[in-house]
């Protein structure tokens, strides 16, 4: 291709009559060359690097003030550029970021084809750019994956520095890192690039773990900018939501957590080996992100949905929530947070079986008696001491919950009905301990009318002398657990045929018309007699 009759540098500029100073203010500074002129770049780099002849190599920068150059032009210079790699030192660094900066994604393939091969000529000669390089490369990847050429160029590129230089992948990892969007930028940018991040990680599957957690981690930021009371509300006023009544956090959370539901599908879908070692990054990275997370309401979804492909994954997923919280030295929140998760996923999970859940509560009331025996026997904090107990009553909101929340189908089971007997509840609720007192009121509500439906204890009372005792403020422990439970309801409306079916929507608690919980309160708190005494809860 005849390259020599296109466009040199601006020394060789036909002038005008115009000085410097007034094209600068005439025009922004371009590179506009004589076509009868011809160019060396490999004479004009090794002026500069002896040292002759500065003035040419100057005007070589100006490439990158004009990023759009001719396609011909821009051809001449990365054939010559090519032919003479080895002169691309340190030295003219600035050259090559003028390259860098040149708009390349939308050329003749011939062009690209050039450019490419320089790009990997270039970090496979002098790694010393391969940084720059990499980093040029991550900022295509707001691109969609699924329909842009550039975007595989990109990681055609990525791809082969790779297997050039295997050091390379920190340098890659941290761009990919550094280049994620800002998090109010628009949601195309984001989904792109998490797209991008994922389409990494097929050619790259060490990296898997690592691009998870990035992901996960904005997910998180995301999932905690979106007011769930305002999902809620358009939730209940319908089912179908416009794009105007989401704002971009949401809308960017909704696209995400489509694009992270149709991994784990395909991920769930491979054989067992790819599927198990799915599982492990994606617990990883509940464990370490998700669960000390607050203020979330969508991301641990994606766990929920794995649980659902295999009896062995939900099983080893509620074991591991159950020893993290049987273990002393875990940090209190995330002993909590345990707690929390596995009475949610208990309660709403629609494919675990009863009678594992109905297993699994045995566990727990059994740690829950041990604990009070070791009340009993004097080896625990001081009862007044209602802080300290903190772990027992996050444990005793299990059994609540789980029961308040499934107790419509248990209620015809007298296999299960007698398990439930057997767990003694009526020795937790009616402990020293009073933990129908201190735990969430809307959970032992429910969980009071739950189980007097079902027949296996009557706390109503003790709820009702709760109420009347009266306590002297300075000498009372207003602690109350606050508790949240993760899996009550999926609110984001593209993503959300992934998870429905898998969640049991029954309402918490009883819910028939012949049943007012209030008026039984009522009606119970009129016929009881005024409390008093600081230990009458401890002494009865």
């Amino acid at each position: 291709m005849a390259s020599t009759n296109c466009s040199p540098l601006p020394s060789i500029l036909k002038t005008s009559g115009l000085s410097m100073s007034s094209k600068k203010l005439a025009m922004p500074n371009q590179v506009r060359f004589d076509p009868r002129s011809t160019i060396d770049v490999a004479s004009i780099l090794m002026e500069y690097i002896e040292g002759k002849s500065e003035a040419k190599y100057r005007q070589l920068l100006n490439l990158k003030n004009d990023p759009t150059v001719h396609d011909e032009f821009l051809f001449m210079i990365l054939k010559q550029v090519n032919d003479s790699i080895s002169l691309l030192s340190p030295k003219v660094e600035a050259f090559v970021d003028a390259l860098l900066h040149i708009s390349w994604t939308a050329r003749q393939q011939p062009i690209l084809d050039e450019y490419l091969t320089f790009l990997q000529t270039l970090v496979s000669a002098h790694t010393f750019y391969c940084k720059p390089v990499v980093r040029m490369l991550v900022s295509h990847l707001t691109f969609n994956s699924q329909c842009e050429v550039s975007t595989a160029n990109v990681h055609l590129v990525l791809r082969g520095i790779l297997e050039l230089i295997p050091l390379s992948q920190s340098i890659i990892w941290d761009a990919l890192n550094d280049g994620f969007p800002y998090i109010g930028s628009t949601s195309a940018a984001q989904v792109n690039y998490i797209r991008n991040l994922l389409h990494f990680v097929e050619y790259h599957k060490m990296s898997g773990p690592r691009v998870l957690n990035l992901i996960i981690g904005r997910i998180i930021k995301l999932d905690s900018r979106v007011s769930r009371e305002d999902l809620l509300q358009k939730y209940q006023c319908s089912m179908v939501f416009d794009d105007e009544v989401l704002n971009q956090a949401a809308q960017t959370l909704d696209e995400i957590m489509k694009v992270m539901f149709e991994l784990c599908q395909r991920k769930c879908q491979d054989p067992w080996d790819v599927h198990r070692n799915f599982y492990q990054d994606m617990y990883s990275s509940f464990e370490s992100l998700i669960l000390p997370a607050s203020g979330i309401h969508h991301v641990h979804y994606l766990m929920f949905y794995i649980c659902s492909t295999k009896p062995a994954l939900y099983e080893t997923f509620t074991e591991r929530l159950w020893v993290i919280f049987l273990t002393p030295s875990s940090q209190l929140n995330i002993r909590k947070s345990c707690a929390d998760y596995l009475a949610s996923f208990l309660g709403r999970a629609s494919f675990v079986p009863l009678q594992y859940v109905v297993n699994c509560l045995d566990r727990v009331c059994k740690w829950i008696h041990a604990y009070l025996d070791r009340q009993l026997k004097g080896e625990g904090a001081a009862i007044f001491k209602i802080r300290a107990h903190a772990a027992f009553y996050a444990a005793c909101h299990i059994p609540f919950y789980v029961v308040a929340a499934r107790h419509r189908d248990i209620m015809n089971n007298k296999k299960l009905l007698g398990q439930l007997q057997a767990l003694d509840l009526n020795r937790i609720v009616s402990s020293p301990l009073n933990p129908l007192r201190y735990c969430h009121d809307t959970t032992v509500r429910q969980f009071a009318e739950s189980a007097s439906h079902l027949q296996i204890l009557y706390c109503h009372t003790i709820i009702i002398n709760n109420q009347r005792v009266c306590i002297p403020e300075a000498t009372t422990d207003t602690f109350v657990m606050d508790t949240e439970y993760p899996f009550e309801k999926y609110l984001l409306p593209l993503s959300m045929d992934f998870v429905s079916p898998l969640v049991c929507d029954k309402p918490i608690g009883r819910d028939d018309s012949l049943y007012d919980s209030d008026q039984i309160m009522e009606e119970l708190l009129s016929e009881s007699p005024r409390v008093g005494g600081f230990m009458h809860h401890f002494m009865g």
